[in-house]
């Protein structure tokens, strides 16, 4: 029993009075049955009372009286004060109501009020509110060994907010799972679950994660506003000469568009971006997710389910078949749902898809090592988007400096002087001096010239030099103009992506030992150097791809 998580909600079926005179506890209730923990789960009086008073068909189990008193003790008797000497400064003055989807209609008048909730809901609230009101993407309730860890994720970094007592653990867990439909008895395995939250006169999804660890079960509630997939693709961070090339790649009326990057680099916010920048009555659009983070109106969304065998390549296979002009595939995980993607664009149809790379070229390689063949891959390709996340410097304390020494070599870079900014810390962005994220990217569109590297099977060295020659921006190039712009700071680029700082080769981007003459990689000759920043240089390059700048038409040193 001591172990045992209890539900706050039946905790209010059942008063304390009848749960002294019959010594048990409520456990938890689902759909028309109570699970009671008593001292003697054969009388039949306390089961017939319990019946009546709550309506409920019981459930009995066994339990010690030592236990079931302490359980009385401490769940009847939570109160105000001590939940908030444990909140502290957490805001607790919004109605929080929690919802699933066949209840999304329900009139708000109808709910329990706020003041009536036990405490263990009130602080399940709180910290729902917290990561609302901080921006939260997740919020993380890490059991120890003698307390537990909140923790919340705020522009992809992790934020710890409040060590709360080890004895808070079973209820809120029991809470949060409880509301996420999801077996509160069950603590051995991982489980998922899903609701909807209404905060206020503002709605958001929760998708809830348990997982169980050393000192109890941990719970990642990750937050997801359906506002945000209604960005415009001008808002996401792309610089307008590199916007006209995604709008080129996406508005053609077939073929294949590829958004790469690593797990939360913002990769499905610009797919959803790019569907509403298309999206038109005359277009009949499909998507097929894992799962469905974002409601789109107008748009036919499929959640893939591998259980049921509604897998990526069996959905795709039958969303073919409903007539669409416009497909996103969630992501191409195998090559069954890779090849079968390039058929339907080669067969008239705009497939749009995600892949986990480092950058725009090592797209295709991923897609031969899926077994997608290179001819395919050549006639299908429209574009690849690479991108990454950095936090913005906030606004409200922005200021001007000049970046050390150690930060430039850290960059990799040599700079000329110039100021930078960088936030100076306060209260609108927790002292962070940051506040919000935007992307920075790698943009290919494919012409004729990839097109024939990549059904020849060209190396990736190859495809890099045609796309530079193309016009294509490296990620780190378009991450400094946004640090001179004054949008992002060289830490942060710097978090995110590796700036090389040792000799690189201008043909494959690889690292070039000292003393050698040709790169071990493509075997491509040293070339010249750039004077700014020491990276090397081609004949004919007007621009050095690394550091931005303009050469001279003086001869190569």
């Amino acid at each position: 029993m001591a172990s045992t998580t209890v539900d706050p909600e039946s905790i209010k079926l059942v008063n304390e009075k009848l749960a002294r005179k019959y010594l048990l506890v409520p456990l938890y209730h689902d759909k028309k049955v109570l699970r009671v923990a008593m001292s003697d789960p054969l009388n039949l009086n306390a089961i017939d009372d319990l019946r009546f008073s709550t309506g409920l068909e019981i459930q009995p189990f066994i339990s010690t009286l030592s236990d079931i008193n302490a359980a009385i003790s401490r769940h009847y008797h939570l109160n105000e004060p001590m939940m908030d000497e444990i909140l502290g400064d957490f805001k607790k003055d919004r109605y929080v109501e929690v919802f699933h989807e066949s209840e999304s209609s329900r009139d708000l008048s109808e709910q329990v009020k706020k003041s009536a909730a036990p405490p263990i809901i009130k602080m399940v609230d709180s910290i729902l509110i917290h990561g609302f009101d901080n921006r939260a993407s997740d919020i993380h309730i890490e059991p120890q060994e003698k307390g537990v860890k909140l923790r919340i994720r705020v522009d992809g970094l992790m934020r710890e907010t409040k060590q709360l007592p080890k004895w808070v653990q079973g209820p809120v867990v029991s809470r949060i799972k409880i509301m996420a439909r999801m077996d509160i008895a069950e603590r051995r395995t991982a489980q998922d679950g899903r609701f909807k939250v209404r905060i206020g006169e503002k709605s958001m999804d929760v998708r809830v994660s348990s997982l169980p660890t050393q000192h109890g079960e941990t719970i990642v509630m990750r937050l997801l506003d359906p506002k945000a997939a209604m960005i415009d693709i001008e808002g996401i961070g792309i610089g307008k000469g590199e916007l006209d090339r995604v709008l080129d790649i996406i508005e053609r009326p077939q073929g294949v568009v590829l958004v790469t990057g690593p797990t939360g680099s913002g990769k499905t916010s610009t797919l959803y971006a790019m569907l509403a920048r298309i999206k038109k009555e005359e277009i009949n659009i499909i998507t097929i997710e894992d799962p469905i983070e974002y409601e789109l109106k107008d748009v036919n969304q499929v959640a893939v389910n591998d259980k049921t065998g509604l897998t990526f390549s069996y959905t795709l296979r039958s969303v073919l078949r409903q007539d669409p002009d416009v497909i996103l595939v969630g992501e191409m995980r195998d090559a069954e749902t890779a090849t079968i993607a390039h058929q339907a664009s080669l067969t008239g149809h705009l497939v749009f898809s995600t892949l986990h790379t480092n950058d725009a070229v090592s797209s295709v390689t991923r897609l031969r090592n899926l077994g997608v063949p290179s001819y395919m891959i050549a006639s299908a390709l429209n574009g690849i988007v690479a991108q990454r996340l950095v936090r913005m410097i906030c606004k409200g304390c922005r200021e001007e400096y000049t970046p050390t020494g150690q930060e430039i070599r850290k960059a990799g870079l040599k700079w000329s002087g110039k100021k930078l900014y960088r936030g100076a810390g306060c209260s609108l962005c927790a002292n962070t001096g940051y506040s919000g994220r935007t992307g920075i990217f790698e943009i290919i569109s494919v012409n004729g010239a990839i097109k024939n590297l990549i059904a020849a099977d060209a190396p990736e060295h190859e495809i890099i030099a045609a796309a530079l020659e193309g016009g294509m921006t490296p990620m780190h190039m378009d991450g400094l103009d946004k640090v001179s712009s004054g949008i992002t700071t060289l830490e942060e680029l710097a978090r995110v992506i590796y700036m090389a700082k040792e000799p690189v080769c201008p043909v494959c981007l690889k690292t070039v030992p000292a003393g050698t003459e040709r790169c071990g990689e493509c075997e491509a000759a040293k070339a010249a150097v750039c004077q700014w920043c020491g990276k090397g240089r081609e004949e004919g390059w007007v621009a050095c791809p690394w550091c931005a700048h303009e050469f001279a038409a003086a001869p190569l040193s």
